[in-house]
């Protein structure tokens, strides 16, 4: 419900991707699953595609054969315990432990971990991670070849993790500083409102206390024997599951773990499991209230129940479905007042939780307002739940939201022989976890057929009202503003918007899909193959040209970019119209139907419309499926001939840039999105977040005279790739795009609006202040570097900043603790001549600034003078080959590869030449690369400071 926002270079009109977590159906913190598994006790067959199985000592594992990506595996160990079990002395040590695998084992020295995976190609990080939380420790390898030696090798990390840590307490103390630049890095607006929510919603209770991070106090000082307590009490063979899946050899791979883990022994005794909390079912209307000044306006209401651990069945699931519609009905009531600009709110959604951490049920209503309007938002939710309580939901409403789901489920089914085999094991694992089945998608759709004819309107409005038969309604805000009396006023809202009277929902009308004639189909006037890429090109007579590649790699998948124009080289007349365009153009939705409306007509089909304005073309694109793959581009063909620019799509834009700017000031990693895209560009305002004065001056009519010519004329190219008949390919374009008046040959290049300039080098850093923590600073250094026209150059940066990144994370993390993640990226335009930058930063105290730019001063002064060693080279290049192996299976990386190589045919050679451009890059080379881009004379430096330190 709330996207992923990344404001590096355009805002999203998403508010946080954390709220969702909020929203997310949680389930029980268990004692322990006892033997078997889930469909040991359950009527839903388990996918037969998997083996399971169960050692001696309790170690439970699943083994499942998969070919996507052909010739890799992802491997998976879990816990079923996390940070709720934690004595008080121990809080924080579950994610330490967690830490401390790759810090020494009984087999592999300390500092060795890391470097063994890397040699085999994982790249610390993506392919070697772990995660915890109250709940569970999961550790992940994804191996980027089957070979028996390195399905092994996977084996024997995941077994000496299981009981062979070493658990050093000079290890222990290197670590901790890196866990506390964890903490501080997670230490946002969003984690103290989460943690201030649960202990609103679980008072007391050992739940709100057991935030995996733990207390700084604890990860100081604690002694190796909480550790090992924790260690040996939890991590156990009858506490496991071993997931493994990929393009294996299952009877080998089973006869393996037998053999590697059969001697992991039980603990000695068996801990008390704690209890994590209770509800209070006498606990009636209650409001709290948190303050942050960086935090959105948040509003949430819920209700709780008691509830325990069900085992899943055909029922259970049933009910979980009629939960799921109701719920999806309410949500989508918000996203309809919403869509209309004018709401207090900016977004809304509603949720339902079963067997959360083991003891309780969850309604919730969760709505972002703006800060100014709070009252009018809460006095909304107050009456929209009322609303559907009261008076329930339409037969419309419910079969939209059916239309939707049978799609779900028989697209999931037409696509379950191409599942990732990252997303299979961890399904399997977190199955097992929190007791479910793990069924076949063909099975789940059946039995929706069978039970299709009970799912009521009656049904669901009741399910909806038993979500919300539970305590409360506890009211709880979350605001930048400090509102005197807080509690008081919460309720005074509440009550006084309760007095007003709703009326049912009336059933809404549903209007004809109003784009599907756009002339006569456009004929094809050259044909061209490609037969070593496997790729067809087309023209069609009107000029629109395409490439499209056939693919296996997803069962009825279809990726569709379609650019056209120079983006935001083009020119303009407002600042930052390319920002507010990219932001409002789908949202406004087409001339004949709102974006409101979209939603309702195209329920039940794959189609989408994404937009953006980019560095060298404005894209839309799409996933779709065969049998929608018509309608999709009639979709685009309407974008492009009848965009609606409605007023409330401006205006929910706006409403919305507030709230984004504010919590972008809260953190450092904020600061740098916000502020330095556009420092690092001598303050080119087609970059970083626009400020309030700069949307202020764009309306709708300066989008649409930016957008208009190259709607209208702009040469187009479409790239499609996927499992498509290429005959349907060409009737679906042809009746569309290929049908549009003729376009323009050729497009001005606007040379002027290429130029890019790097600001000048930096004497002392430039000194930036966020609102965040006092002890939160950020240093970040950027070397110019140079465009992307040489692309042996652009590798040999690439695997530059690769072997650069080594030496960070073994110097800055591992050697002097500085931070918790060094990061480093490169950028060398291919739109910007001579434009490029190498960039290098870390979260850090703010007493270990002027030390750190130091260390990594030295990191590039070393590399410069030639100290690579060819192990560092070697670790640096395999896991990218790995990557480059794995993308010639991938269809986003393909469709990437291809899009706007009419244009460039030059990124058809990229493709041939990419494995062994980064095959034989030289050591050499490298070093040459570090002497001409890392110089210290030419870097650009930012620190980030607390405005306290300011």
């Amino acid at each position: 419900m709330f996207p992923d926002i990344r404001v590096l270079r355009r805002p999203a009109m998403a508010i946080i991707a954390g709220l969702a977590m909020v929203m997310l159906p949680a389930v029980a913190a268990s004692a322990l699953q006892g033997d078997g598994f889930a469909q040991d006790r359950s009527d839903i067959p388990a996918d037969p595609g998997v083996r399971y199985g169960q050692l001696e000592n309790g170690l439970r594992y699943a083994i499942m054969v998969n070919d996507t990506p052909p010739d890799t595996a992802s491997i998976r160990m879990a816990f079923n315990v996390g940070s709720m079990v934690e004595e008080d002395d121990q809080r924080g040590l579950a994610h330490f432990i967690e830490h401390m695998a790759f810090n020494g084992t009984l087999n592999v020295p300390e500092g060795e971990m890391v470097a063994l995976l890397e040699r085999y190609g994982l790249q610390f990080g993506p392919d070697t991670n772990a995660g915890t939380n109250r709940e569970y420790v999961v550790y992940q390898l994804d191996m980027p070849e089957v070979d028996d030696e390195t399905v092994d090798t996977g084996l024997f990390i995941m077994r000496e993790t299981a009981s062979n840590m070493s658990l050093d307490i000079e290890a222990i103390d290197r670590e901790r500083d890196i866990i506390l630049s964890e903490e501080r890095v997670r230490n946002t607006p969003v984690r103290r409102w989460s943690n201030a929510l649960m202990e609103f919603r679980y008072p007391d209770s050992l739940v709100a206390r057991r935030d995996a991070i733990g207390i700084p106090e604890v990860i100081r000082t604690a002694p190796r024997e909480a550790f090992t307590r924790y260690y040996d009490a939890y991590y156990t063979p009858d506490r496991a599951m071993l997931v493994i899946v990929g393009d294996i050899n299952p009877d080998r791979v089973e006869a393996e773990i037998a053999e590697i883990f059969s001697d992991w022994s039980q603990s000695e005794s068996e801990p008390e499991p704690p209890v994590a909390g209770a509800v209070d079912i006498e606990r009636g209307f209650e409001t709290g209230y948190f303050h942050d000044p960086e935090f959105f306006t948040v509003l949430t209401v819920e209700s709780v129940q008691p509830d325990t651990i069900e085992a899943d069945t055909i029922a259970s699931r049933f009910d979980g479905l009629l939960d799921s519609l109701a719920t999806s009905i309410v949500s989508r009531r918000f996203s309809t007042i919403i869509n209309t600009g004018t709401s207090p709110l900016l977004q809304g959604g509603a949720g339902y939780s079963t067997d959360e951490y083991g003891f309780a049920a969850r309604a919730n209503i969760l709505a972002v307002a703006q800060p100014d309007r709070w009252e009018d938002g809460l006095a909304l939710v107050e009456q929209e739940l009322r609303r559907a309580l009261e008076h329930g939901f339409t037969q419309a409403e419910l079969d939209e939201q059916l239309t939707n789901l049978r799609t779900a489920l028989e697209t999931a089914v037409e696509q379950a022989d191409t599942r990732a085999s990252s997303s299979l094991s961890n399904a399997l694992w977190s199955s097992w976890r929190y007791n479910q089945v793990f069924n076949h998608p063909a099975d789940t759709l059946a039995r929706y057929n069978g039970l299709e004819d009970n799912i009521t309107l009656e049904a669901v409005n009741a399910a909806f009202r038993a979500q919300w038969a539970g305590n409360g309604p506890l009211v709880f805000l979350a605001t930048s503003l400090e509102i005197d009396e807080a509690e008081a006023r919460i309720a005074e809202v509440w009550n006084e918007s309760a007095q007003t009277d709703v009326e049912a929902m009336e059933e809404a009308e549903l209007a004809a899909w109003a784009y599907e004639d756009f002339g006569a189909p456009g004929a094809i006037v050259e044909r061209t193959e490609i037969a070593d890429l496997g790729v067809t090109r087309l023209v069609f007579e009107n000029g629109v040209r395409a490439s499209l590649k056939a693919t296996d790699f997803e069962d009825d998948v279809i990726r569709i970019n379609m650019t056209f124009g120079r983006g935001d080289i083009e020119p303009r007349q407002e600042a930052v119209v390319d920002t507010v365009a990219s932001s409002v153009f789908t949202s406004g939705g087409l001339e004949a139907h709102s974006f409101d409306d979209l939603s309702r007509i195209l329920a039940g089909r794959n189609v989408g419309g994404g937009f953006s304005v980019g560095a060298g073309s404005f894209t839309m694109s799409a996933t779709t499926t065969p049998a929608d793959l018509g309608l999709q581009f009639q979709l685009l063909a309407a974008y492009m001939t009848a965009p609606g620019y409605r007023p409330e799509s401006l205006a929910q834009f706006r409403a919305s840039l507030p709230e984004l700017r504010r919590n972008l000031g809260s953190t450092p990693a904020g600061i740098r999105s916000r502020d330095v895209a556009r420092m690092l560009r001598s303050g080119d305002t087609r970059y970083g977040f626009p400020t309030e004065s700069e949307t202020d001056a764009v309306d709708l009519g300066d989008v649409r005279a930016f957008l208009t010519p190259a709607l209208q004329n702009a040469p187009i190219e479409i790239t499609v790739v996927g499992d498509f008949e290429e005959q349907a390919v060409i009737d679906a374009i042809a009746g569309t795009i290929g049908a549009l008046p003729p376009r323009a040959d050729d497009w001005p290049d606007y040379a002027e609006n290429r130029i890019l300039e790097f600001p000048e080098a930096t004497d002392e850093p430039i000194r930036l202040t966020h609102n965040g923590g006092d002890d939160q600073a950020l240093v970040n250094v950027y070397w110019p570097t140079t465009d992307d026209s040489d692309i042996r150059r652009s590798r040999v940066i690439r695997l530059m900043r690769a072997v650069m990144a080594l030496k960070l994370t073994e110097q800055l993390r591992e050697g002097a603790a500085f931070t918790y993640s060094a990061s480093s990226s490169n950028v060398e335009s291919f739109y910007h001549p001579g434009y490029g930058y190498l960039y290098v930063g870390a979260d850090i105290r703010v007493e270990n600034i002027d030390p750190v730019y130091e260390a990594i001063g030295q990191i590039a002064a070393d590399m410069a003078n030639g100290e690579i060693t060819d192990d560092e080279l070697l670790r640096a290049r395999r896991p990218l080959l790995e990557q480059i192996q794995n993308a010639f299976e991938s269809n986003p990386a393909w469709l990437g590869w291809l899009s706007q190589s009419f244009e460039y045919p030059e990124r058809l050679d990229r493709i041939r030449t990419i494995t062994d451009d980064y095959s034989d890059i030289t050591l050499e080379e490298i070093v040459t690369a570090a002497r001409t881009y890392l110089v210290d004379e030419t870097a650009y430096r930012v620190t980030i400071l607390p405005a306290s330190a300011e």
